[in-house]
């Protein structure tokens, strides 16, 4: 039974009362301003890159790779069997040509000229492995260009709760990395409850806003009437999710999402896959390679969140690499002559406080920072054209025209706020904080990465009450080499976990190989063309380059 026949048959019947606040409801939701939608969802999904390029909005004009010795990878492996080859699917989806669906979705969005974008979806349990007859719809989207060989393999790319997946193979289509759809069609696959899955709608409006902007108010601005205000909302929108998706509401795991691939794999009906995770979405790249092990043709992760990591070692090593990234452009801001000023820093931290205690017109420091990193992450143009972008959107709101800033906050909201995407989080996440250990993380983390620091500690709330799914699988023996990409630049994630999990993977005696990037923006891969020539190179032969740089 598919979620949508679900939706349909209760749409056409069903008018009740949200016992919560005595108020009437009807699941066609014609204002999403009403309250909650029904009783039980069969929650569905049809689950299915910040076009930066360091310096040029071309292919890099310097060396193809700079190769390092000790860059922290594993040793480039030359191994005695050959890893298995990506295989061509016997059978695929039913792809259709959809641009101006994509357009639509993401409206200011070119799409890449010379692009063919086709939309196909196919259906998994909600609960794979084991019996059930609810689904999700499962959406993806295929990229190829005229120079992708018909009988090319596939790669699956997946950037889990970061964006929609589908975003990113649009940045990738159109920056740096556009050189590997010259090798193999990519096949973007979007995370169940989020992108064009049919969205997690759980949450009221407030509950939603005060998670979004971790408990701002004009009325009261220090942190501890914020923390009060975001563990109520926390609470009470782990009440309404639960209510209306249970009892699947704790399916929404980076494992599950693991379990799509492994259904579109068999959909393909081929053997092995090659999958790129980036962000967040390396999280279900490495949880498929450890939960179907056999089945992995090649493995790509693209400066990776944190992996099977506790909540405040996760919040700690975000707040490090976002707090590093912002540093950098800030530093490039001030190479260029930005309208920052000679310090972009200051001016920064400066708005930030302004918004923090309300002197922003009632925009939340919050939001000004998702604006700012998602921004800096998938602008458009090259580096420079990145830097003035962003620059020249604070530069305007520090003088009182706020109209940009306003529009990049719902741009970054929509991409990356959404229902599906915060209870995802919470599905992953385990050992939280307790809330009396907010405070102490606020004023030290504050200290530690001013931009960042409490900002993150005060989002360690969001899953307060949030119920948990499986773990994901420790990494352990991976049968492929693995590349690794690593952004310094990475204004979502930040580049500080890469070294924990390449440790993680030498120390389970997989065989990995390190390529570095000094760029802003997100995704390695989408934004250089000497990442995207090395992961042809592994893609075919299967063997990662040796450490090294990719110039920006």
């Amino acid at each position: 039974m598919s979620f949508a026949s679900t939706l349909a048959d209760m749409q056409r019947a069903l008018v009740t009362t949200d016992d919560r606040t005595g108020r009437m409801w009807s699941l066609s939701r014609p204002d999403r301003s009403a309250r909650r939608r029904s009783l039980r969802l069969l929650a569905a999904a049809m689950v299915a890159v910040g076009i930066l390029n360091g310096c040029t909005a071309g292919p890099d004009p310097g060396p193809d790779l700079v190769i390092e010795e000790n860059n922290g990878g594993g040793q480039a492996p030359t191994t005695t069997t050959p890893p298995p080859s990506l295989e061509v699917p016997k059978q695929d989806l039913a792809w259709r040509e959809c641009g101006d669906d994509l357009q639509e979705r993401f409206p200011g969005t070119a799409l890449a000229p010379g692009v063919t974008f086709e939309c196909g979806n196919f259906e998994n349990s909600v609960t794979p492995g084991t019996q059930s007859i609810d689904t999700v719809t499962v959406s993806a989207v295929r990229a190829r260009s005229a120079d992708t060989p018909a009988d090319a393999a596939p790669l699956v790319l997946t950037s889990g709760t970061d964006i929609p997946s589908t975003r990113t193979l649009l940045s990738l289509a159109q920056g740096g990395g556009r050189n590997l759809l010259s090798a193999h069609p990519v096949v973007a696959v979007d995370r169940r409850g989020t992108g064009a899955s049919t969205p997690l709608d759980c949450m009221t409006n407030l509950e939603r806003n005060t998670l979004l902007n971790n408990g701002f108010s004009t009325s009261s601005a220090d942190y501890p009437a914020r923390v009060e205000r975001l563990a109520a909302a926390g609470t009470s929108a782990s009440d309404g999710c639960t209510e209306i998706l249970s009892p699947h509401q704790v399916q929404f795991t980076a494992n599950n999402a693991a379990a799509d691939l492994e259904k579109l794999r068999t959909v393909w009906q081929v053997d092995r896959i090659g999958i790129a995770g980036v962000g967040e979405g390396a999280a279900v790249a490495l949880a498929y390679a450890g939960l179907y092990t056999d089945h992995l043709a090649r493995l790509i992760l693209d400066t990776p969140a944190p992996y099977s990591t506790n909540a405040q070692t996760t919040g700690q090593q975000i707040a490090e690499g976002t707090g590093a990234a912002l540093g950098l452009f800030a530093d490039q801001c001030r190479a260029i002559s930005c309208s920052l000023g000679a310090d972009p820093g200051v001016v920064i931290a400066g708005l930030l406080d302004r918004a923090r205690t309300g002197g922003l017109d009632g925009i939340a420091d919050t939001d000004v920072l998702a604006a700012l990193t998602t921004t800096i992450a998938l602008a458009p143009g090259d580096r420079a054209t990145v830097i003035t972008t962003a620059a020249d959107m604070l530069s305007a709101a520090d003088g009182g025209a706020l109209g940009p800033l306003r529009t990049a906050i719902g741009q970054a909201r929509a991409l990356r706020g959404t229902d599906g995407q915060l209870l995802s989080q919470c599905n992953d996440t385990f050992e939280p904080v307790g809330r009396n250990q907010i405070d102490g993380l606020i004023a030290e983390w504050g200290r530690q990465y001013p931009l960042t620091g409490a900002g993150t500690a005060l989002g360690l709330l969001r899953c307060n009450g949030f119920p948990a799914g499986a773990a994901p699988p420790t990494i352990g023996e991976i049968p492929v080499p693995v590349l690794m990409f690593t952004g310094s630049g990475d204004t979502i994630n930040g580049p500080t976990a890469s070294d924990g999990i390449n440790g993680a993977l030498i120390g389970a005696g997989a065989t990995s190989s390190i390529l570095s990037w000094e760029g802003l923006g997100y995704s390695v891969l989408a934004h250089s063309d000497c990442a995207g020539e090395a992961a042809i190179a592994y893609a075919r032969s299967g063997e990662p380059p040796a450490p090294g740089a990719c110039p920006a």
